[in-house]
């Protein structure tokens, strides 16, 4: 009578071997948007999670573990300070050229193609436009990207925040993060706006794959993306990426030091040798994926 029972035992011991490997194996593969920072040198956490500043609605999503970090936190930082009532200013004026326009920086050719795909297919007239920074002016091609309602991570963590009367900074201000894009000289942005709008087909590819990318959660993936297909940062990385990563640190370290933070930065920001959580390693501090 004992040997049926002694050979259940095993088969239970057996399976449940076999599950702990697949979960384990599971995990050991699974990716995450979210990171918790700490350290010796940081007296409370940081919890670091990569977005991507637009996507379509129907690829929105938010993991609970996400939304659990976020309220259990005392303050949300962002790229910049969202709440700022003098944000929409401060933008307006630093995406304005100074002596110059679109019109002076394309042939006449090239400008009646702006024109027209602006005019068709954003029903904007780009005289109203015509001021604006090149690389200011490929954000309005965004919703003809995305070709559906828009969803914005930014916007739900600023409303998260509000809900739960958190405090909301950033790690640098607008002027500090347009002036990375003034590094690049505004002939060669008008060159990658043309790019854009000429090759429109293969710009929404591109944007197609990294949000398919961004779904897998997995961020040296998207940093990889991002390099491989946005033009501007296979030429001028070491501005719009790898300077402003490292003007970050030290805010991060202070901001651990003050209270538990949820920091929310765009997921380029976060992979790669001189990504963010590369760069809090180094720095000696322990970087954990949040499952």
């Amino acid at each position: 009578m004992l040997a049926p029972n002694l050979n259940i035992i095993m088969m239970k011991r057996r399976l449940t071997t076999i599950l702990v490997l697949v979960f384990a194996s599971f995990w050991t593969n699974a990716q995450s948007l979210l990171y918790k920072v700490t350290g010796e040198n940081m007296q409370h956490p940081v919890y670091i999670y990569g977005t991507i500043h637009a996507l379509p609605q129907d690829d929105f999503f938010m993991d609970d573990a996400v939304v659990e970090k976020l309220t259990k936190s005392e303050k949300l930082v962002m790229e910049i300070d969202m709440s700022n009532p003098n944000m929409a200013m401060e933008v307006q004026s630093a995406m304005m050229m100074k002596d110059n326009s679109m019109d002076k920086l394309l042939t006449p050719e090239e400008y009646a193609r702006l024109s027209k795909f602006f005019a068709d297919s954003l029903q904007m007239p780009i005289a109203m436009l015509n001021s604006v920074k090149p690389l200011m002016l490929s954000s309005f091609l965004l919703p003809k990207l995305i070709g559906t309602q828009v969803a914005s991570y930014e916007g739900y963590f600023m409303q998260q925040a509000a809900e739960h009367q958190m405090a909301v900074s950033g790690l640098e201000t607008v002027v500090e993060q347009i002036s990375h894009l003034d590094m690049i000289p505004l002939p060669q942005q008008a060159k990658m706006l043309m790019e854009s709008v000429d090759d429109f087909n293969e710009s929404r590819s591109e944007f197609k794959r990294l949000v398919d990318t961004y779904k897998s959660r997995d961020v040296e993936a998207v940093y990889q993306v991002v390099m491989e297909t946005e033009e501007e940062y296979k030429e001028f990385g070491e501005f719009l990426i790898d300077k402003r990563n490292e003007n970050w640190i030290p805010k991060i370290i202070e901001l651990g030091n003050a209270q538990t933070t949820f920091v929310a930065v765009g997921c380029g920001h976060l992979g790669g040798e001189r990504g963010v959580l590369n760069l809090l390693r180094k720095k000696g501090f322990e970087v954990e994926m949040v499952h």
